[in-house]
């Protein structure tokens, strides 16, 4: 049995959320209002928690592929690591060499 997925628009959502959060309604009549089930599915405590973390201006607002990374700090970080990992890399084959040399001059 194949599940059936709705796609809702921008617009609905966020009107979903407000009937929420300032109108007062209870979560069970807007999806029955909104998605048209019957009982409580999370969906719209997700929509709402999106809501609240990116707000009105930026929920919802479909990105396709890896967010890009906006804080400099972050890349900051992850530049210092990327080099830390290359110098262990060229360390790890560095000391490997010298050891198979220190072997093949005491034999």
């Amino acid at each position: 049995m194949a599940r059936e997925y709705r796609n809702f628009s921008r617009e609905t959502k966020i009107k979903a959320v407000k009937m929420i959060l300032e109108d007062g309604k209870s979560q069970m009549e807007v999806e029955r209002s909104v998605l048209g089930k019957k009982k409580c599915t999370g969906t719209i405590n997700r929509w709402i928690r999106e809501f609240i973390q990116e707000g009105e201006n930026n929920a919802f607002r479909k990105t396709k592929g890896l967010k890009k990374r906006e804080s400099t700090e972050e890349n900051m970080r992850y530049d210092i690591l990327k080099k830390f990992d290359a110098f262990l890399k060229e360390e790890i084959s560095i000391n490997s060499n010298s050891s198979k040399n220190s072997k093949k001059s005491i034999q």
